[in-house]
């Protein structure tokens, strides 16, 4: 029997700091999820932030409504491993991307934390960025919310948001 491979995500790496202004004590920081790669809700999930990017590039350019904190979720794989890091610092400038690893990887080896990386548009899976008190975007989170602590799911509910 073919086993399916999984894909681990992280969860809270920098939406924790952001909403609690806790440390980025990195124990607290990078909490995984492993869910298989074919798995309905995911795959939806990552083709909606993937259908919607557009509109994290246009807020990223525009910064019109006092918009920061820009994140992309990069799938990066090395050795038929794959893992999601959310990547921070993004710039896109001359068909460029590039960001900032902002997790400890937990399987792939060929990045690091606070490794500079250039982004392959293709392997983006979700994006976020907030927008005053609310955080834009961040599809994947939310298939993760039947794994996550009630009350942590309350505090996600109230401030995301759909792009404009």
């Amino acid at each position: 029997m073919k086993r399916i491979p999984t894909i681990l995500l992280l969860v809270s790496a920098v939406l924790l700091p952001l909403l609690t202004s806790c440390s980025r004590d990195q124990s607290r920081r990078d909490q995984t999820v492993s869910v298989e790669d074919d798995d309905p809700e995911m795959v939806a999930a990552i083709a909606k932030a993937r259908d919607t990017l557009p509109k994290f590039w246009q807020a990223l350019e525009q910064r019109s409504r006092g918009e920061s904190d820009f994140a992309l979720k990069v799938k990066i794989t090395d050795q038929n491993r794959t893992e999601h890091f959310w990547a921070t610092n993004i710039e896109r400038k001359d068909g460029k991307i590039t960001g900032t690893i902002d997790n400890d990887p937990n399987i792939v080896q060929q990045v690091k934390l606070g490794e500079g990386i250039q982004i392959n548009e293709a392997d983006i899976s979700d994006w976020f960025y907030l927008r005053g008190e609310n955080m834009v975007g961040n599809y994947t989170l939310r298939v993760l919310f039947k794994q996550m602590p009630p009350e942590e799911v309350d505090r996600y509910k109230k401030i995301l948001a759909e792009p404009d």
